[in-house]
């Protein structure tokens, strides 16, 4: 049984969309089986909590990208240069030796706002649309089944995502049948889960999500910056990481971009 662990880059507002940070958003799914998240991912991360920033487990240390980057809190140990090399060279071997697909689709807000087709305007729900309707195909062709644990928002979010959610087991997607997707996704709740109830799966999707998000963008051509960090999951993503055909085609498959 597989787990789709989802985290969004952008916001869904639509008010703001000629401006460049809120133009863009995007969902990103990280889809692995249970037990390798409990037996492989979990036991990973830990080591390297435990090795790189020596974390009091009655306190668990929750890998977030944003804090990471500033270094904020417990990661300001990265300015160790020692440490900070312990955590990339641990990091990119745990991204590359953990057994995972990944799904990334976003939506340029500006751009949807004037398709007259496009009917779910409502962003974050357009793109779990998507994910699911990806999801479903993904484990059609694993003959497995799955469910799916979005990062939490809290509040009428969370709860107006359920309803999304339902909508789209209900009645399907242009692509796919309610009947394919009731096939494959089991649960008939999303497993909300939030930072603080430390997910392995969700910490791995939380440092994933960004750099898909810019190898996306860079891939329509946009000016975006590839930093190190990004770059190197860049490649990990390219080359084994996103979901592909049996031709090995990725576009379509690992990763969409709308309109």
């Amino acid at each position: 049984m597989y787990r789709l662990y989802v985290d969004e880059v952008g916001t869904d507002d639509i008010l703001h969309v000629d401006e460049d940070n809120h133009r863009y958003l995007s969902l990103t799914g990280v889809a692995m089986k249970i037990a390798d998240a409990r037996d492989d991912l979990t036991p990973k991360l830990d080591w390297i909590k435990a090795h790189v920033f020596d974390h009091d487990p009655d306190s668990p240390l929750i890998f977030h990208r944003s804090d990471i980057v500033k270094r904020k809190r417990a990661f300001g140990i990265l300015n160790n240069e020692q440490k900070r090399q312990l955590f990339d060279r641990s990091i990119h071997r745990t991204m590359l030796t953990t057994q995972y697909t990944v799904i990334t689709a976003l939506i340029d807000k500006r751009g949807m706002i004037h398709q007259p087709h496009w009917k779910n305007q409502h962003p974050y729900h357009y793109l779990m649309e998507i994910l699911i309707e990806k999801y479903t195909q993904f484990l059609e062709r694993r003959n497995d089944i799955g469910d799916i644990m979005p990062e939490g928002r809290k509040g009428k979010k969370d709860t107006s995502l359920q309803k999304a959610f339902d909508k789209v087991m209900e009645k399907g997607t242009y692509y796919v049948s309610p009947n394919r997707i009731q096939t494959r996704i089991k649960s008939p709740t999303l497993k909300i889960r939030y930072k603080t109830d430390n997910i392995a799966g969700l910490q791995l999707c939380d440092l994933i999500a960004h750099p898909s998000h810019i190898t996306i963008r860079e891939r329509m051509q946009h000016p975006v910056v590839v930093g190190k960090f990004c770059a190197l999951v860049r490649e990990i993503l390219l080359s084994e990481k996103y979901d592909r055909s049996a031709t090995g085609q990725i576009q379509g498959y690992g990763y969409k971009w709308f309109p």
